[in-house]
């Protein structure tokens, strides 16, 4: 039986519109030729997804010549799985493939419980914002240079070298403990 959540592409070379699917989820060019993608979510995805949107993120980019910046209207009644949060977030801003990303929240709770899930399930690394309402997100955006391509990107490839067990990506539970423990400690 095919995973439903498997990566379908849709057209990555559309000037704007539909790029790929992941279940019921559609990530959609934004703005014409530039390089903000938004995803208006339906789905809850399972671990084992973050690998196919760890893809599409990097074949958008690589194709585009430059970073994506991504913008999500989240869906409350599903929000997304903790391990996909924290292993999509590490691994494309890690490599390049994500400068940044919003969370679109609608009111002040909202808003809060966005700020919690981002500090608590994304692995800090990337800048992923809760931003209230359309008409702050826009602001924020018009602020951003979203043209693609972008001079001298490149994506880093992650290498063979040797690596120290400090240098290694946290694990979610360690990360967890860890962050938890310094808020225990400012308190």
């Amino acid at each position: 039986m095919a995973d439903r959540f498997a990566l379908r592409w849709i057209d990555k070379n559309a000037s704007q519109g539909p790029l790929f699917q992941l279940g019921r989820d559609v990530y959609e060019r934004e703005l014409a030729g530039g390089r903000l993608v938004r995803l208006k979510a339906v789905e809850s995805y399972p671990a084992h997804v973050a690998p196919a949107a760890i893809e599409a993120f990097t074949e958008l980019a690589r194709t585009w010549g430059a970073p994506v910046v991504f913008i999500i209207d989240p869906n409350l009644l599903k929000p997304p799985a903790v391990r996909f949060l924290f292993e999509w977030s590490r691994s494309t801003h890690q490599s390049g493939a994500v400068e940044r990303s919003f969370m679109k929240t609608s009111n002040a709770v909202t808003h809060v419980m966005g700020k919690v899930v981002l500090r608590v399930f994304t692995d800090g690394a990337m800048p992923f914002e809760p931003i209230q309402g359309e008409e702050a997100l826009q602001r924020r955006l018009a602020a951003m240079d979203l043209t693609c391509p972008q001079p001298g990107f490149s994506l880093k490839v992650p290498g063979a070298g040797l690596v120290l067990s400090g240098d290694t990506p946290p694990s979610l539970l360690s990360s967890l403990l860890r962050r938890a423990a310094r808020r225990l400690s400012r308190t």
